[in-house]
């Protein structure tokens, strides 16, 4: 999270003399596979999923948005609430989990980034990931902390993504759809055990983390609020 968050920071810091505009919204993002006749699916099936509250993991987004050009990074998360531990199937003593998604993005907005019609395509990358969601307070456990990493999760999966959706403005409210195809990628993320790691002779080193699932179909609808 704190390399996307930083790579955010840089790319706006590069296009702040081209990009004029800032968004900010809230989103709701659903993960969809091919059924058994390999469809997937349609807008209207996703909309009543999202009404419903079936799947949806939560979470919201930063544009910079220029003349047609967007930059954005987009956190969509689902907090697990019975604990169980998906490696093992059993309880786990440190609390609940939760599953997130975390994107860095580049956008074309065919008519302007902030016209009141607005067709876009997107492509961009992300990580899919699986960790505890009171992390901090399981590390200020001098007990617990060494068996739990600082920053990185406990599964994790980097993909890359491409997609197109469509949205209306009038500003400074805007609304939107989008669906994005996803592909897992071969390159396993890695992490850096913490200092204070359980095994001493490890602490320090670099590891892959175990891989989390990547679901190869995203539809999201959201709102944003259009700065300036």
């Amino acid at each position: 999270m704190k390399k996307f968050i930083a790579i955010f920071a840089l790319g706006a810091l590069v296009v702040t003399g081209a990009f004029a505009e800032l968004t900010l919204g809230i989103s709701g993002a659903q993960y969809y596979q091919e059924d058994a006749n390999g469809n997937l699916p349609s807008l209207q099936q996703a909309w009543k999923d999202f009404q419903e509250g079936n799947g949806v993991y939560y979470g919201g987004f930063a544009e910079i948005l220029g003349r047609h050009w967007g930059l954005g990074l987009a956190f969509n998360y689902d907090p697990l609430q019975d604990g169980i531990d998906p490696e093992t199937g059993a309880p786990n003593p440190y609390g609940d989990f939760m599953s997130y998604d975390v994107n860095l993005y580049l956008s074309y907005h065919l008519l302007g980034g902030a016209a009141f019609l607005d067709p876009f395509v997107e492509a961009g990358f992300g990580i899919t990931a699986f960790d505890y969601q009171n992390k901090d307070e399981l590390n200020n456990d001098p007990l617990v902390a060494p068996y739990i990493d600082d920053d990185d999760p406990l599964y994790a999966s980097a993909y890359t993504t491409v997609g197109l959706g469509l949205g209306l403005n009038l500003k400074p409210i805007g609304v939107f759809f989008k669906a994005n195809w996803c592909k897992e990628s071969r390159n396993l993320v890695k992490g850096k055990r913490d200092s204070d790691y359980y095994d001493p002779n490890k602490a320090g080193e670099e590891y892959y983390i175990d891989q989390w699932f990547v679901m190869p179909f995203r539809w999201t609808f959201g709102a944003k609020l259009i700065l300036f």
